[in-house]
């Protein structure tokens, strides 16, 4: 199944992540607001008795943040054994893509080198490969 990966449009971008990381899609309620949570952070929701923190990628790689619209679809992930969802524009399929995952060439922004693994080639497109733990902190946030 290492072949096998999420496409999704992820803060404007088509992207390709790997199944591995993904522990479902679903969509999201109203989140409840975090105070004084850093500006990646769109709030928390809850799912089947867990709560998850909801990442805006936009920020991530340097956008202008989103509203969260009720009903829009997030990606799960687990990090470090913490609940995580991104927000997703959309959600395209689950599919085996037999290309290699090769080099980035070209040059990103810095936001998305952050965050980018490699590219792999899906039906005429290049994507960009993702890590979903690359979303989780921006780099110069510290604790206290």
């Amino acid at each position: 199944m290492d072949k096998l990966y999420l496409v999704a449009r992820i803060a404007d971008t088509r992207v390709a992540l790997r199944s591995s990381s993904i522990h479902s899609v679903v969509t999201v309620g109203a989140p409840v607001d975090v105070p004084a949570a850093p500006p990646h952070v769109a709030g928390l929701f809850a799912l089947r008795s867990r709560v998850f923190t909801l990442i805006d990628p936009h920020v991530v790689v340097g956008l202008p943040a989103v509203p969260v619209v009720a009903g829009q679809r997030v990606v799960v992930v687990d990090v470090a054994d913490h609940g995580y969802a991104l927000l997703a524009d959309a959600v395209e399929d689950v599919c085996f893509i037999d290309a290699p995952e090769t080099r980035v060439t070209g040059k990103l922004l810095p936001g998305w080198a952050r965050v980018a693994e490699a590219m792999i080639e899906h039906e005429g497109h290049s994507l960009l490969v993702v890590d979903p733990s690359h979303f989780i902190t921006l780099p110069g946030l510290k604790a206290a």
